[in-house]
């Protein structure tokens, strides 16, 4: 595999992104954590891209404060960017001055056991949760090839003109969404499976999945996507909790799979949402969960509609992965 060095001066070579658009994590005091998640996305993409058909593929950091992530076909390469404010503020958030799990009674008293059991900080599953689920998010951006339509397509604050609603727009981020869902599980097993016989149990990997999707939630959070009433056919992405919903659905269908025990999907998303209400108050944050919990409970009914309109709709783009690779979806 490349180095990321190799890759940077690859790509400044082609003309592909500009010197002062990469960002440069040597030396820096998260360099470790920088380098094992490029290894991770970029061993991936190379695992994926003959599969995929998105040769060459490559993984970068762009020189950015802002809370971004994208995919983006440019002079014959796939690319996925995330800005290097993306690492460090979720990851400072989620798991470096994250006490929630530390300082807190009540979450201490839930999760205390869970803690001990896995070793792993809780803070810095729910860091792992979201950035994983971006990378494979962004994956299926590129495998979708959308670009002939849209120049690029951004995980960020959506607003301006690029913001506007389309059906396909909301049906190509659900496809990519759905994408990504898929393939966190087998992280997350991979922790739980990693414990004692007697510890794997319906309770504690629920409440492993509800620290995941919590981590997800709060990278909306971070990202500036949840300050919106509930909405269905506008902006270009669907509703934040339309799409929490969809993502723990499928999360939880796929873990199912892997266990001989039935999960409840309604509970697991009421747990993150609370778990998520917890972490903004114990870290005086906007608390958008209230928000979150409120929409969920009085539109429940219509969000799970929405969903299965976005479904049907799916059928008529073939470049959904769920139609180009209904193997692998």
């Amino acid at each position: 595999m490349m180095s990321y060095g190799e890759i940077c001066k690859e790509l400044i070579a082609k003309n592909a992104v500009s010197y002062g658009d990469i960002y440069d994590f040597s030396e820096t005091p998260l360099e470790k954590l920088f380098e094992e998640f490029f290894t991770f996305c970029q061993t991936n993409l190379s695992e994926r891209c003959k599969e995929y058909d998105i040769q060459p593929s490559r993984f970068i950091y762009t020189n950015s404060y802002n809370i971004e992530a994208r995919a983006r076909f440019v002079k014959g390469f796939n690319i996925i960017e995330v800005t290097s404010g993306a690492m460090i503020e979720t990851y400072k958030l989620l798991s470096f001055r994250n006490t929630l799990f530390n300082e807190n009674k009540e979450v201490i008293k839930n999760y205390g056991s869970l803690q001990e059991l896995i070793k792993i900080p809780l803070g810095h599953i729910m860091f792992q949760a979201a950035v994983q689920f971006t990378y494979y998010h962004e994956l299926a951006h590129l495998a979708q090839k959308p670009f002939n339509e849209f120049k690029s397509f951004d995980e960020s604050k959506h607003k301006g003109q690029g913001d506007k609603y389309s059906v396909q727009k909301h049906c190509l981020e659900f496809d990519a969404d759905i994408h990504a869902a898929n393939l966190l599980p087998a992280h997350i097993l991979d922790f739980w499976n990693k414990q004692p016989k007697e510890a794997q149990t319906s309770e504690n990997l629920s409440k492993l999945l509800s620290v995941a999707v919590s981590g997800i939630l709060n990278y909306f959070m971070i990202m500036g996507q949840c300050g919106d009433n509930i909405y269905y056919d506008e902006k270009s992405h669907p509703h934040p909790v339309i799409r929490a919903v969809n993502i723990t659905d499928k999360i939880i269908r796929v873990a199912e799979i892997n266990v001989d025990f039935k999960l409840d999907s309604g509970a697991i998303l009421q747990e993150a949402f609370n778990l998520t209400e917890k972490f903004c108050e114990h870290h005086k944050l906007l608390n958008f969960a209230v928000q979150f919990n409120e929409i969920f409970r009085a539109h429940s009914n219509d969000i799970g509609k929405y969903i299965e309109v976005l479904d049907k709709e799916a059928d008529q783009f073939p470049n959904l992965l769920r139609n180009k690779f209904p193997d692998i979806e």
